[in-house]
């Protein structure tokens, strides 16, 4: 008895339907049924009393269209990307801004700290050059050694080879510690230099100084 009842429903809201959908040509149709292959094209539901829409069945996507919405949404990705960066960047700066008022009182401040880091820099320059001089001389002294002994038909002994390579290796090192020294200097005085005109800019400030 249920099973009957159960059919008869279903019977009941079969028949309550209809299809609408449009076929190759492009002619809309509202059927009962639904043609072999339609369900690919996409169609609608609608109650066969009010022909309110009850349900839509979007057309499958062909192989072209697919790829294009894969395209779509990697393009989607990459301005949202390129949103959330602009974002952070605009967050950093301002943070940097307050920073920026919060450190410094005056241009003058900023001019004394980067004067005293670019003093202090420039003190490890100098050191560093007088040991490069003093390597220098001292890899001379040895490859005149080696040359003496060399003209004299000898072998030069080990320990003055190793003496060579070791001051040649010195002086590699503190050739790189001096170029490390030169790239820092020139990187504190264009972030300082920047410093200065956003500090001159969120301030209203725009007279000069006499330093450089």
């Amino acid at each position: 008895m249920t099973l009957v009842v159960l059919c008869a429903s279903a019977q009941a809201a079969d028949a309550g339907r209809l299809f609408r959908y449009r076929d190759a040509q492009g002619v809309m149709h509202i059927s009962s049924n639904l043609p072999p292959g339609q369900a690919q094209a996409g169609y609608e539901v609608l109650d066969s009393r009010t022909l309110k829409q009850l349900e839509k069945v979007e057309p499958r996507l062909t192989p072209q269209q697919l790829a294009e919405r894969a395209r779509q949404r990697q393009r989607a990705a990459v301005e949202a990307e390129e949103a959330a960066r602009a974002r952070r960047a605009d967050l950093a700066k301002q943070n940097r801004d307050r920073m920026l008022l919060q450190a410094y009182s005056s241009e003058q401040e900023i001019l004394r700290l980067r004067d005293r880091k670019l003093g202090d820099l420039e003190r490890i320059g100098r050191g560093i050059e007088n040991t490069i001089r003093h390597l220098r001389q001292n890899l001379a002294d040895v490859d005149a050694t080696i040359a003496a002994y060399r003209d004299d038909g000898r072998a030069p002994p080990a320990v003055v080879l190793e003496r060579r390579a070791s001051t040649e290796n010195d002086l590699s090192e503190q050739l790189e510690f001096a170029a490390r020294i030169r790239a820092e200097h020139a990187e504190i005085v264009e972030r300082f230099a920047a410093d200065l005109n956003r500090y001159r800019l969120l301030t209203g400030s725009l007279r000069t100084t006499a330093h450089p």
